[in-house]
């Protein structure tokens, strides 16, 4: 008989983010540690917002995180015409949100809990604006981000005059810079401040935990970005960023809830002692710590 997991959406927010970043194109993210393996086959439920019943499918485990497991759903076409025909009926319907499943961990909060509470997290970011995508489009033509460096670093060989030479860069070698440039370059465009270059960034291939803890702390930073983050397998996988993501005030509630669990017994202690955290987390993080001394963990 295959392990049985499921994935339970607080929101359609959040399930808007799953679907634009995995589901449509037949993958699904599980958070939370698990015990399954590499090409192992599972049975999963998706249960969307306010739904009494699942839609099942069958899926492969493609890749496993110590934030979760990513997976390739058979037969997606099939899968994702019954999400949508779910999706309809539920928003035209519009029932209330159900309480918590039977079985849900101690820790966990209840549905209503969730989406109360992600009420009240800023707006995602937009999406690009036709100019935008007019300027990301003309920001692969022409110069390389290679060449823009080797022009830049000619007259920038210490950081203070590198620093300035970036600054002055037009807005279409910044962005050139923000998508293929190396750390350095990408550390000095992070500390501009702007929300455009940001989104750049982060897709980065050059991008290493250092620059994501960079950007954590930069005002700047959206909810879409941090959400963006959290579901990257390869940030996911350091135990500061998993962090600092989970107690950013900008991170939707959902997210931090799905990487509490992931955080040490030192991160949770401080979680749960914090006096600027919002309740809900400090209350999952205390019953962790309690939950994990008494099992000598």
């Amino acid at each position: 008989m295959s392990p049985k997991v499921e994935r339970r959406f607080a929101s359609w927010e959040e399930y808007s983010q799953e679907f634009s970043t995995n589901l449509k194109n037949f993958g699904l993210f599980i958070p939370g540690p698990s015990q399954v393996k590499v090409r192992e086959k599972l049975d999963v439920e998706i249960w969307l917002p306010g739904s009494s019943l699942p839609v099942p499918a069958r899926a492969e485990v493609v890749a496993a995180f110590p934030a979760g497991v990513a997976l390739s759903i058979e037969n997606g076409p099939e899968i994702l015409k019954q999400l949508e025909g779910k999706e309809k009926n539920l928003k035209s319907a519009a029932p209330p949100s159900p309480a918590s499943p039977a079985g849900q961990d101690e820790f966990e909060m209840s549905v209503e809990e969730v989406t109360e509470e992600t009420q009240a997290e800023p707006e995602p970011e937009k999406p690009l604006t036709e100019a935008e995508k007019q300027q990301e489009a003309e920001s692969d033509s022409g110069e390389t981000a290679e060449e823009i460096e080797n022009r830049v670093s000619v007259s920038g060989a210490d950081y203070s005059n590198l620093f300035a030479n970036v600054r002055k860069l037009g807005r279409m070698e910044k962005i050139k810079l923000a998508k293929r440039g190396n750390r350095r370059y990408l550390s000095i465009l992070i500390q501009e401040g702007d929300r455009q270059l940001l989104r750049f960034v982060l897709q980065n291939p050059h991008l290493s935990s250092v620059e994501v803890l960079q950007i954590l702390k930069n005002p700047q930073l959206t909810t879409e970005n941090i959400s963006e983050l959290a579901r990257n397998p390869a940030f996911a996988q350091n135990d500061e960023v998993r962090y600092q993501i989970v107690v950013h005030p900008k991170t939707p509630l959902p997210t931090a809830l799905s990487l509490l669990i992931s955080l040490n017994q030192r991160q949770l202690s401080v979680i749960a002692k914090s006096k600027n955290m919002r309740h809900q987390l400090k209350s999952s993080a205390l019953k962790l710590v309690v939950k994990r001394q008494s099992d000598g963990f």
